[in-house]
């Protein structure tokens, strides 16, 4: 197992909000092995008013964390970038339409000789086969199992299909409701006083920082955490302590949204992101302080300025400057260091 340790050098005073694609199945990541036993998730509801930064290595999911006094987790850990929650994520047709991601990130083939197959499987795939099918499809109406059926898992989708003996949920992709022609790109965590097909449901990868949690990490939705880049900021940058909330599930800890990951990495905060600057905010190394409050479940909205208040209040709440830097002085475990 490697552990690394760091001493901060970077400013420590708490700052406000100031192929990148979705994973290709995140209804729920396969089981994997756990070194620590549990019958559900890590109690991170009491936090309590400890100060201590010692705590237990975990393994939860297959990644390295550790559960400090109090019920919080930290890690190292690195910064992919999730769209999900853009109302500009995807759009029938592509870059053509304005949109940041291909749909082939978007879902997954059934055909009637038994087959299926992510339409992220490669290029050429992507761009060739995904898309044939995708408007024979279509074209059918969707859920003509004779022609086959696409399970969307980046897109909100309605309905299902029988292909070949199997049930294919999520079958008729949803257009957002105002019509912009994108399609709706949901998040997990979502506001419940709009439709589904109003993308203003979920929580905006463009505005609001957030983070992507595995469903067995045992961090809840709707908590709090902060992300600090304490290695490799860049040239007259400044990489302050960012706040987010846990909006999505994902196949691990390390990925966040695009306003979290712009301002990790001491960027201006924009909406005016395409698919020049989408990959701008990633961190391929182990260089993300990774903390995790706990706490109860927000309720909403979960708009870019509740999250900086009740962000900086979680924060507090945990502990603060003074029990980040005692943690900065800590050996702290890297995500995915088997």
């Amino acid at each position: 197992m490697r552990i690394r340790s760091f001493a901060l050098t970077l400013a420590l005073a708490f700052a406000g909000s100031a192929c990148v694609t979705p994973q290709p199945d995140q209804d729920g990541p396969p089981p994997v092995r756990e070194t620590v036993a549990s019958t559900g998730p890590i109690d991170l509801t009491q936090i309590g008013n400890s100060q201590s930064c010692e705590g237990e290595v975990v393994e939860r999911g297959g990644q390295t964390l550790m559960a400090l006094e109090g019920g919080s987790l930290i890690t190292m850990a690195p910064m992919a970038i999730n769209v999900d929650g853009s109302g500009k994520a995807y759009h029938p047709d592509n870059a053509a339409g304005g949109a940041i991601l291909h749909l082939c990130n978007a879902g997954q083939v059934y055909l009637p000789d038994g087959t299926r197959y992510h339409g992220s499987t490669s290029n050429s795939v992507c761009t060739g086969k995904f898309m044939d099918d995708v408007k024979r499809i279509g074209d059918a109406g969707w859920t003509d199992g004779d022609v086959g059926a696409v399970r969307w898992y980046g897109i909100v989708g309605r309905g299902s299909a029988r292909v070949s003996g199997q049930t294919v949920p999520r079958a008729i992709p949803v257009l957002q409701s105002d019509g912009s022609g994108f399609y709706v790109s949901p998040t997990t965590l979502e506001n419940g006083a709009f439709e589904e097909s109003d993308q203003r449901r979920y929580v905006d990868a463009l505005t609001v920082p957030h983070a992507v949690v595995r469903r067995d990490s045992g961090v809840n939705l709707g908590t709090f955490g902060v992300a600090i880049r304490l290695k490799g900021c860049g040239t007259g940058r400044k990489c302050d302590p960012v706040p987010f909330i846990v909006a999505d599930i994902g196949p691990k800890i390390g990925e966040g949204s695009v306003a979290l990951s712009r301002a990790v990495n001491g960027l201006p905060a924009t909406t005016d992101i395409d698919r020049s600057n989408r990959f701008q905010g990633v961190v391929g190394g182990d260089d993300v302080l990774w903390i995790f409050f706990g706490g109860d479940k927000a309720p909403p909205p979960y708009s870019a300025a509740s999250v900086a208040v009740r962000g900086k209040a979680a924060f507090e709440a945990w502990g603060g400057t003074d029990r980040l830097v005692r943690c900065q002085r800590q050996t702290i475990p890297v995500a995915n260091a088997n």
